[in-house]
């Protein structure tokens, strides 16, 4: 079976189509980008033809104005720019402008509970509110560092045993202090 189905030329380099490799009838656009040898399809999200030319001439037109405007045409989740961003680290550490443990910290936070959380996130569909959401979503979902770095609720009774053990390793101290010292003397 064809992949390319219904195949329709809006103009050069804009087709509308339908996938013969899928159960539903709704209709695609496939832009050639100017200038590369790539081409960006997108679902029309209809079975109307003349609906999905619409949107096709309006995806058209979106491409030709990104293009125009500086504007990334092609969508990248999270967790690609992070190991972009991941690369540029380590080659500053390996070139010494940043410290070697650096892009391993850096590292375990990118793969780590941010990949959890906005991992495959187009990365220009996150927003100030979705950042909003991330502590919460952290404190129910993260594994939090008190139980990371081995830090633990001190009770009262804790406390004073702690109070009690630091008291008598002074007192012993100032002994050892003043006993050499009263031999030196």
């Amino acid at each position: 079976m064809a992949f390319v189905t219904d195949k329709a030329e809006l103009k050069p380099g804009l087709i509308i189509f339908r996938r013969g490799d899928v159960e539903h009838r709704q209709w695609y656009c496939r832009m050639k980008i100017p200038k590369a040898d790539r081409y960006k399809t997108v679902s029309q999200k209809t079975t109307d033809m003349d609906v999905a030319r619409d949107r096709a001439f309006d995806q058209d037109a979106d491409i030709r104005f990104r293009l125009k405007h500086d504007v990334p045409v092609f969508n990248h989740p999270f967790r690609e720019v992070g190991r972009e961003y991941l690369l540029t680290q380590e080659a500053r550490a390996q070139h010494g402008e940043i410290s070697a443990a650096r892009p391993k910290k850096v590292r375990a936070v990118i793969e780590g509970t941010l990949d959890r959380y906005v991992g495959s996130t187009q990365v220009h569909l996150i927003g100030d509110e979705l950042w909003s959401g991330y502590p919460t979503w952290r404190r129910e979902n993260g594994v939090g560092r008190n139980k990371r770095n081995g830090v633990r609720e001190v009770t009262a009774e804790m406390a004073e045993a702690f109070a009690k053990n630091e008291a008598e390793r002074r007192t012993k101290v100032q002994h050892t202090r003043q006993d050499s010292g009263a031999e030196t003397d």
